[in-house]
């Protein structure tokens, strides 16, 4: 064999080798760009799940607040109704001073059964408190009208609780332990707790019993902190995660 002959064969058997360790890199790229698209298009998936899994609480969430702002707007048109009631009566009654005095106590009587079932807020003091105009009503320690005066406000006390926002402190149950802690208050939808050890939960209404609930949740304990932050800067509009705690009877 010439050594023409020989050259010209060994520059095919290097063409060759090239070819092929070309293709098998061009193979192994392929199944490397092959592998990206499909973990791609399975991050794509989970986002997808992840921003429909959003949306649907979103929506449940909104639908649930619609829900508090209808309860809300019905306490209001309550109270307003019973304070009309009232001024109807006095009308009728004016003639006749102690004609007022059964008036004041169905009023009084009223609103005491109104407090009673409503957010656990300070519900001890707000009750004595409209149970002691009764009670100087009955020794006659004041007149049933400056008692009716009384009474007419503390009715708007309570219209004006379902519009305020803000930290309060007061004594809870927590488990079998009664503890002083600060109350972060939504009108009365939503009422939050923090104790000194940073214990935090919210409210929550089992048929006739409120109970004061833990939440374990890292990420939902972080939320209610932040609106107790929030509330410490005199935050009170804007928009704010929090956990699903709207005052709903057996329902979290």
């Amino acid at each position: 064999m010439s050594t023409k002959t020989i050259s010209i064969a060994l520059c095919v058997l290097l063409g060759t080798s090239v070819l092929s360790a070309n293709s098998d890199n061009m193979a192994e790229s392929l199944m490397k760009l092959r592998g990206e698209v499909e973990q791609l298009d399975t991050q794509i998936n989970d986002e997808k799940d992840a921003y429909k899994a959003s949306m649907k609480s979103l929506s449940i969430q909104k639908s649930e607040l619609e829900a508090m702002v209808s309860r809300e707007d019905l306490k209001i048109k309550q109270l307003n109704k019973e304070l009309s009631a009232i001024q109807t009566k006095i009308i009728e009654a004016s003639k006749n001073s102690q004609g007022l005095k059964p008036i004041v106590v169905e009023a009084i009587d009223n609103l005491v059964a109104m407090m009673q079932t409503s957010i656990p807020f300070k519900t001890n003091e707000r009750v004595e408190s409209i149970e002691k105009i009764k009670d100087q009503l009955d020794a006659s320690l004041i007149t049933p009208q400056k008692a009716l005066s009384q009474v007419y406000n503390a009715y708007n006390d309570e219209i004006r609780m379902t519009k305020e926002n803000g930290i309060f402190k007061q004594t809870i149950v927590l488990g079998s332990q009664e503890k002083l802690a600060e109350i972060a208050r939504v009108g009365t939808a939503m009422m939050f707790f923090k104790t000194p050890d940073d214990t935090v939960g919210y409210v929550v209404k089992n048929g006739d019993t409120w109970n004061y609930q833990e939440e374990r949740d890292k990420e939902k304990q972080d939320e209610i902190l932040n609106i107790f932050d929030a509330f410490k800067k005199q935050i009170r509009t804007g928009y704010f995660t929090l956990p699903n705690a709207l005052i709903l009877s057996g329902a979290k």
